[in-house]
């Protein structure tokens, strides 16, 4: 079975291997945090973007993360028009482009700069730090989840597509994650003051459902593997994806379904196997070694009657005369008797001749599956802001 049967790989280009250099706890939290960071700006949350971006940032700080954060403060500018965003994003675009002497985005930094540095020549501003500013150091939630059409709950309000985003209170929070085709994700969070948490989901999938409506002796295979033997109704629970269900019982052809199941989705197979040509040939030999050996005792009885018709000859001979007539008679039950026998032996002959073949035709018609077909390797580029990559799929 699928299997599901398939595996993924990530390769990020986005951490350097300067990046690991850092502690395994500050690189997954940063990680987490520019996941977090790109979800927001995707969904125009660009303050919870900054702030997410400047965690990752203070943990790893790459000029792919500065470029990104750079990116949230100039949409942020944008939006709200706080010179302080405008100071921000020019800032980090410089120190990208002194990071990054060559290659990587460099046009695209040079570009913003030449729309930002005009806007910030217009009025004088005190020199902006790095650090960020305090209007974005809100207590806020961002809750994703990589589920298709997953909504967010938060302490049950109403329901809101994946990723959620929003400015809460200190302390716990209960968020309640669900999505069609998975079993819904209930956990509590407890936000820190000023602090962003980003919290991803991960739903389990609801199993598909196939019933088999099968012979007792048919055996069910899953994706070329054996799972169990069939019946009335039997359940075979399986990952969504594409599977091919085989049915097989020795002597009959196999019946091979290829299903495309959604997940959660119920199907039904009513499956009837029809008989091999093999089988067909093993019960007519049979049937044919039966009508042999009723033929080879009818003659056997025949021959033991008229060996009977001549030993009473033999007997009346041992004590009277007999005719002419009588011993003709004994002559041609002889005769008949000879006959006989050599028809009974032909006729036990062919039957245990028809009974082993057959035997030998029934027991070595076994049911042959296909090998099960294998996906080609694909490769699908990931794009992530400040970065890329790509997902092998195999």
């Amino acid at each position: 079975m699928k299997r599901r049967g398939s595996a993924w790989l990530v390769l990020m280009a986005l951490w350097p291997s300067v990046a690991f250099a850092q502690q395994p706890s500050d690189l997954a939290r940063a990680k987490e945090s520019f996941t977090a960071g790109a979800a927001a700006y995707a969904s125009g949350e660009y303050l919870a973007a900054i702030q997410a971006l400047d965690t990752a940032y203070a943990l790893t700080p790459l000029p792919a993360i500065a470029f990104s954060l750079a990116q949230a403060e100039r949409r942020q500018y944008f939006v709200d028009h706080d010179r302080t965003h405008l100071d921000r994003a020019i800032a980090l675009f410089r120190k990208y482009l002194e990071e990054v002497p060559s290659g990587g985005r460099r046009s695209d930094a040079v570009d913003a700069l030449s729309q930002l540095e005009p806007l910030a020549a217009k009025s004088v501003s005190p020199d902006v730090a790095l650090p960020p500013a305090e209007s974005v150091r809100r207590t806020r939630l961002i809750v994703t989840s990589d589920a298709a059409g997953a909504l967010v709950s938060l302490d049950g309000g109403p329901a809101l597509a994946s990723p959620w985003i929003g400015e809460v209170g200190p302390g716990p929070h209960r968020v309640k994650v669900s999505a069609e085709g998975f079993f819904d994700d209930e956990r509590e969070i407890v936000a820190v003051a000023g602090e962003l948490i980003p919290t991803a989901v991960s739903l389990r999938e609801r199993p598909s459902m196939v019933a088999v409506w099968a012979a007792p002796e048919a055996g069910l295979y899953v994706d070329g593997t054996f799972v169990r033997q069939g019946g009335e109704g039997v359940v075979l629970t399986l990952p969504s994806g594409a599977h091919r269900v085989d049915v097989a019982q020795k002597g009959h052809v196999v019946s091979s379904y290829d299903l495309k199941l959604e997940r959660g989705e119920n199907q039904e197979l009513r499956v009837f196997l029809a008989p091999t040509a093999q089988r067909r040939a093993a019960q007519g030999l049979f049937i044919a070694g039966a009508a042999s050996l009723g033929a080879g005792l009818a003659l056997g009885g025949l021959a033991l009657r008229s060996q009977s018709s001549a030993q009473d000859f033999l007997d009346k001979e041992a004590h009277q005369n007999v005719s002419s007539d009588e011993l003709s008679s004994y002559r041609a039950d002889l005769a008949a008797r000879n006959r006989y026998r050599i028809g009974a032996a032909i006729g036990l002959a062919s039957s245990l001749g028809f009974f082993l073949t057959g035997l030998l035709l029934h027991e070595l018609d076994q049911p042959a599956l296909q090998e099960p077909k294998h996906p080609p390797v694909s490769l699908v580029p990931l794009i992530v802001p400040g970065g890329g990559g790509a997902v092998v799929s195999f």
